[in-house]
């Protein structure tokens, strides 16, 4: 009996040994195993930060859309979509740098609508959204301030170009840094002709220098019809004022706005042009010492835009009626004012109409005749 009791305990403890193994070998070991670190999410990466130069941002902007844009990450892909949605197409770009690009349409944007072009980027870490908003130019330029060319009331009237650069100037710029008999002496040193004034080249380069932004140059066109076609498509492509050569080469007003229909290309057969909206620095300017031409009307509409239907716009010596002079009379003597430095066979300004217009060609001199093509 002692010894079957004995044989039960020895066999309790080899199976208590036996049972204790199998635990250690299902679990490693009676000891609790050592935990390893949880390694911690990786950081969200941030989204690029995407900004916009738009020029004429953003109450007025141009109705042509050409917007450079930048991102602080580096792209391989952009595109971009504008709302409200135009009948043609738009585009993004992507620079070799990966760093910026351009956004822009085909055509003319519908004026005076709120708009949002929103650039969609592409980077290591994924497609991005950024909005831009603007609001298109209506018909007309507003806020442009109006510059008398009359500064010495009693002087003789040749700083109407130079005043209608002062008036370019604070409106593209913000900034009046010249008054206009000081841009006429700046101005004079330019010209490419005799005139006393200051001649298309003049201006386009006095622009170019009061303000680095500006990208003025002068058009000519054979036909008045052309030329006024011409002024309201880049007046509505740059968002900026058009300065027109009047009186056949001895007057530079400006054109602000105009009446009519304008679809979204240059010959849009929707395009009807009624009348041109103009500011200008001599007939604005009401002060009974200033009245060089008694049989011209004066009123204050000058300072602020007068609309004149195309009848007058073509019909009127003081406007369109006459093409580019080669002579004015000037103090009893004649004057001749075509380009005379060689660089154009001639006549080159001489029985044209001539504009000067921002059409953003950086790369040319403000010196030379623009080159863009209408779109």
């Amino acid at each position: 009996m002692l010894i079957m009791v004995m044989l039960a305990v020895v066999f309790a403890a080899a199976l208590s040994v036996r049972f204790s193994d199998a635990v250690a070998l299902l679990t490693g070991g009676t000891e609790a195993p050592a935990q390893e670190p949880t390694p911690s999410p990786s950081p969200t990466a941030p989204p690029p930060e995407v900004t916009f130069d738009h020029e004429t941002c953003c109450e007025q902007a141009a109705r042509f859309l050409d917007v450079k844009w930048t991102s602080d990450q580096p792209v391989t892909a952009a595109s971009v979509r504008v709302e409200p949605a135009p009948p043609f197409e738009c585009a993004a770009t992507v620079a070799p740098s990966g760093r910026g690009g351009t956004l822009g349409c085909a055509g003319f944007l519908p004026g005076a609508v709120d708009h949002v072009a929103t650039l969609t980027v592409t980077t290591a870490a994924g497609r991005y959204p950024a909005a831009h908003r603007f609001r298109t130019m209506g018909d007309r330029l507003d806020g442009v301030k109006w510059f008398t060319e009359f500064e010495d009331p009693t002087g003789t009237p040749l700083a109407c170009a130079a005043a209608s650069c002062r008036i370019v100037q604070l409106y593209t710029a913000g900034e009046d840094k010249m008054t206009a008999t000081e841009i006429l002496a700046l101005g004079q040193q330019f010209n490419k002709s005799t005139d006393p004034g200051l001649d298309p080249v003049a201006i386009a380069t006095v622009l170019d220098r009061l303000e680095a932004g500006n990208d003025y140059h002068y058009y000519r066109f054979d036909t008045r019809q052309d030329a006024t076609a011409a002024a309201v498509y880049w007046l509505f492509r740059s968002g900026k004022p058009v300065i027109a050569i009047t009186l056949a080469g001895q007057h530079a007003p400006l054109v602000i706005g105009f009446d009519g229909a304008y679809g979204t290309y240059y010959d849009d057969p929707s395009n009807k042009i009624d009348g041109v909206i103009v500011m200008d620095p001599q007939r604005g300017d009401l002060r009974p010492e200033t009245n060089r031409r008694p049989d011209k009307y004066r009123t204050a509409e000058f300072q602020t835009g007068r609309l004149l239907a195309l009848e007058e716009w073509y019909g009127d010596e003081w406007w369109l009626r006459f093409a580019y002079s080669r002579e004015i009379r000037v103090a009893g003597r004649l004057v001749n004012i075509e380009r005379n430095d060689d660089a154009y066979p001639l006549p080159h300004w001489v029985g044209k109409f001539v504009l000067l217009v921002d059409d953003g060609d950086t790369e040319w001199p403000p010196e030379s005749e623009g080159r863009v093509r209408f779109r």
